[in-house]
């Protein structure tokens, strides 16, 4: 006999489960795959909208002596889009590209000098479609700032390895107020005190070493082996001559009575001695050779001024200031040229050097040497004596004291554009 055995009906529940299954793998397939492509769409979304934020700001720096950081001729909005698009994200369809000059939203809302750019795109699902048809939104923001500012430097020495590149060997105590002294020489006696004076800093930076001899002191915390500065006025031109007026042909020299000078071109350079008294004019001073020379019993003064000096080989075609009587000296106060108050050629190796006396003098601005050795030194009592040494090499002298008073209203500009949101 046989015996029959009846199997039970399958339920399909298996069926069910797999397809419940299936659903949650494909979900998060789809989450997976649109998630990581999202993800790298967000940031080319991002890099983008940092690229155009950062292309506004260079317009913005370029024409600001002109449009003071605004953008009136839309020059900086255009080149935002023109970064948006070359970055792939064109103003229309699935993509919004804003501009705001100055900012509209955040920490620099309404502020001149900063570009803001939104970047809004929508991005179609493809495996994520399962979850849901809804586009989904994807989009960066970012601010920068194109525009000059102080550079934060008191005395600033270029040259990269000598010994004694930095020589404070006065007699007196001089002072750096409210900046660091920078010296990039990575000589172990890249800076040097001597001479029983002082000289006082917020602090001082060193590439190299220091030592310090006959009294001499560094007053201040001393950081040694710091990384080289570099030079932050590179990009501020040199003037144009061609575009000034030739105020001399021959070298222009004087030596008794007084003289009132404007700007413009002075081939030959200037020369001042003696009892001679100058008074220079608000504007440019371009010395095409012969340098700048005042010396002597008289007096100098000029406000809103720049010299420039484009010297030949000679040494007397420095720039050399050292009057016994009174000296004033500002730079100009709007401009590329703000807080320029002496600028040479900066492949020139032509030494320049100013001295003054005591509460006789009172000269501000920034001293920029880039190429050469800058001597200054001051003597009978404290002297105002500029408010930036930027040089290849630096000695400060005299039996007085220097005082380098920086302010970021009387220092040249240096050149500023990055993202700060």
């Amino acid at each position: 006999m046989r015996c029959r055995t009846r199997q039970a009906p399958r339920r399909g529940a298996i069926l069910i489960m797999v397809a419940l299954s299936l659903v949650v793998i494909l979900g998060a397939v789809a989450f997976s795959v649109d998630g990581g492509r999202m993800l790298a769409q967000r940031r080319n979304v991002q890099a983008a909208t940092d690229a155009a934020a950062l292309a506004a700001a260079a317009d913005l720096y370029n024409n600001y002596w002109t449009n003071n950081g605004l953008d009136p001729s839309h020059t900086a909005r255009d080149a935002a889009i023109a970064a948006a698009t070359a970055n792939g994200f064109t103003n229309g369809g699935n993509t919004t590209v804003t501009i705001n000059i100055p900012p509209s939203t955040g920490a620099y809302a309404g502020k001149s000098g900063y570009a803001e750019v939104l970047i809004q795109y929508t991005d179609t699902r493809t495996f994520g479609s399962v979850l849901g048809s809804d586009p989904v939104p994807v989009g960066g923001r970012a601010v920068a700032i194109g525009q000059p500012i102080a550079a934060n430097v008191g005395i600033l020495v270029l040259d990269p390895s000598s010994k004694s590149a930095f020589n404070s060997n006065g007699g007196g105590a001089s002072v750096v107020n409210g900046t660091p002294v920078v010296v990039n020489s990575t000589h172990a006696q890249g800076s040097i005190a001597g001479g029983g004076g002082s000289l006082t800093a917020d602090e001082f930076d060193l590439a190299g070493g220091y030592t310090t001899t006959g009294g001499g002191s560094f007053v201040g915390p001393i950081h040694t082996g710091r990384q080289a500065m570099g030079d932050p006025l590179t990009d501020i031109p040199v003037p144009d001559p061609a575009s000034m007026t030739v105020r001399s042909n021959n070298k222009t020299q004087y030596t008794s009575g007084s003289t009132t000078l404007s700007p413009g071109v002075y081939t030959g350079g200037i020369s001042v001695s003696g009892s001679g008294t100058l008074t220079l004019l608000p504007g440019i001073y371009y010395m095409d050779g012969g340098g700048f020379s005042f010396s002597g019993q008289g007096s100098l003064e000029g406000r809103g001024v720049m010299i420039y000096n484009n010297p030949g080989n000679g040494n007397s075609d420095g720039i050399s200031v050292s009057g016994q009587g009174s000296m004033i000296l500002s730079a100009p106060t709007s401009g590329v040229y703000q807080g320029m108050t002496f600028f040479q050629n900066r492949t020139s190796t032509v030494t320049g050097s100013v001295s003054g006396t005591g509460g006789n003098t009172s000269i501000t601005g920034t001293f920029y040497f880039a190429g050469a050795q800058l001597n200054v030194s001051g003597n009978g009592g404290v002297a105002n004596m500029g408010s930036q040494y930027i040089s290849n090499k630096l000695t400060l002298g005299g039996n007085g004291g220097i005082k380098i008073d920086w302010s970021p209203d009387q220092v040249a500009r240096r050149r500023q554009i990055n993202l700060v949101e």
